[in-house]
């Protein structure tokens, strides 16, 4: 399972959260993404309807069978259940993109504030034109852009998210960890804060979907060896993308150079993803290498990378001082970021002692 992310290259498939109300965003752009939504939102199908119809190919009727079982699953965990995947989307032929920016010379998002989500890192788009315009008009204020599509949808539980048909064409291990990703969205949302949520939610979607795997198939599985080795790659990849983000915002920071100095050390840093990445002990570097050639990399794409992959060592520190337990990590969660304008100063306040850095 390659991974595609929500930041530049590996996400799992995550929300383009746009909410239905108006914003200092700009009304048109609010009215136009609230009438698709409202389109997704009515298009949905009863997933025993479409079942009963015939009209699946074997594939997709399997998968779709899977997101019930997958459901499930969290529901034993203590995920929010909700009605959420419980339709099918089958007419639903629009795609969805997010839309980010950055300066030239910073890792900082642009933002864009919503109510109930509260500051948000980027836009979410519905059609290729608007996706154009967007990034015509950033690109025209003097940002480095990043587009990406995402093929899962939340509304946090506020409506009945219904299934896309983008998400009958993954595998089964990606599947579970997007389906539990929204599951943990729609259990625990602190507002105000876009990189928090999702870096929760990742590490809840990661955790449960192995655990559903395992407990399908059992520890020594083939589907849970391929897995975990798809997740290992994954894992170091994402290593190699911290420190690539860390050496930027080194560099970003560094007044002793002139502008053609910084131009040309921002350059080499981008162009040496691809070494890295061979360099790395991921188990396929071939595969990883082609997907490094294949997208492009700039600042808005690192920034959104770290939205969804920050606080890891606090939040592993207080689920394993929950004893690995889900629910627990969940709702202890919720208690130390109650009422907290900085969730992860809270959390880091939650976890007083780490382990050592690994060398």
């Amino acid at each position: 399972m390659m991974k595609t992310y929500v930041t530049h290259a590996i996400v799992h498939g995550i929300s383009a959260l746009v909410p239905l109300c108006l914003s200092g965003c700009g009304v048109a752009y609010v009215v136009r993404s609230a009438g698709f939504q409202l389109e997704l939102l009515t298009s949905g199908e009863p997933v025993a309807d479409v079942l009963a119809s015939g009209r699946l190919s074997a594939g997709q009727e399997q998968r779709l069978r899977l997101v019930a079982d997958i459901k499930a699953y969290g529901q034993r965990l203590g995920l929010r259940s909700t009605r959420n995947y419980g339709k099918y989307a089958r007419r639903w032929d629009h795609r969805i993109w997010n839309v980010s920016a950055c300066e030239p010379y910073s890792l900082s998002p642009k933002t864009w504030w919503f109510p109930i989500v509260g500051t948000v890192p980027y836009l979410g788009y519905f059609t290729a034109d608007d996706v154009a315009r967007s990034r015509a008009e950033l690109e025209a204020g003097g940002y480095e852009v990043a587009v990406r599509e995402v093929g899962a949808y939340s509304t946090l539980g506020w409506f009945v998210d219904p299934v896309l048909p983008s998400m009958l064409r993954w595998d089964e291990a990606r599947l579970a960890e997007t389906v539990l990703h929204e599951l943990a969205h729609a259990t625990l949302w602190v507002p105000g804060s876009v990189s928090f949520n999702e870096s929760f939610a990742r590490l809840v979607g990661e955790t449960a979907a192995d655990g559903y795997l395992v407990a399908k198939y059992g520890e020594l599985s083939a589907e849970v060896t391929s897995a975990r080795t798809s997740d290992q790659d994954w894992l170091v990849f994402r290593q190699v993308l911290s420190d690539l983000h860390d050496e930027l915002d080194g560099l970003y920071h560094d007044d002793s150079m002139d502008p053609a100095t910084h131009a040309l050390k921002k350059a080499e840093l981008y162009a040496s993803l691809e070494a890295r990445v061979a360099d790395s002990a991921i188990e396929e570097p071939a595969r990883w290498r082609e997907h490094v050639r294949s997208n492009d990399w700039n600042n808005p794409r690192l920034s959104q990378f770290r939205t969804y992959n920050s606080g890891d060592a606090e939040f592993y520190a207080l689920l394993a001082d929950e004893d690995g337990d889900l629910l627990r990590f969940i709702e202890r969660v919720r208690r130390v970021t109650r009422g907290q304008s900085d969730p992860f100063a809270a959390l880091n306040r939650a976890v007083p002692t780490l382990p050592p850095a690994s060398p």
